[in-house]
């Protein structure tokens, strides 16, 4: 088995993990998110309006929003809890008005990040600044992963 990564040298790649994970090939890419602030427990991504994530009533599908609020809140988890890695336990999304042809942001804060589970609420808004979502979860914290493992 190999040893636990350093911590200290791990931190330090944090910014070379983001920009990994936001590169082309990778879902937000594909989805079209980018990042624009992480740090502290807190990120805020962006997602520019594309035809392709309307259904067929012509508003935005929910499933792009629940998306945006699941990524959100694990980038923040993600910041807050760094070497640790973490995954969704659960997310609770709520619908406050359709999204017709909108680029939106969405804020995710760290409630509370314990040893095990953190709890993370969001916010999604329209350049405008209206509310169209909110959402919270909790996420599993996990141990640092082996040198070499992914967290």
């Amino acid at each position: 088995m190999e040893p636990l990564r350093d911590a200290g040298a791990f931190a330090a790649s944090l910014d070379a993990y983001i920009a990994e994970a936001f590169a082309p090939g990778y879902f937000p890419a594909t989805l079209g998110v980018g990042l624009v602030a992480c740090g502290d427990g807190r990120a805020r991504l962006r997602l520019p309006f594309r035809p392709a994530h309307r259904q067929n009533a012509g508003v935005l599908q929910g499933g792009v929003t629940a998306t945006l609020i699941d990524m959100a809140m694990a980038w923040a988890v993600t910041s807050a809890v760094h070497p640790r890695g973490t995954a969704t336990i659960n997310l609770d999304v709520n619908y406050v008005r359709p999204v017709v042809d909108a680029d939106l942001e969405c804020e995710a804060v760290v409630v509370r990040a314990g040893r095990t589970v953190a709890t993370v609420r969001a916010e999604v808004m329209t350049d405008d600044g209206s509310v169209v979502a909110t959402g919270s979860g909790n996420f599993l914290v996990r141990p640092p992963q082996p040198a070499g493992v992914r967290p």
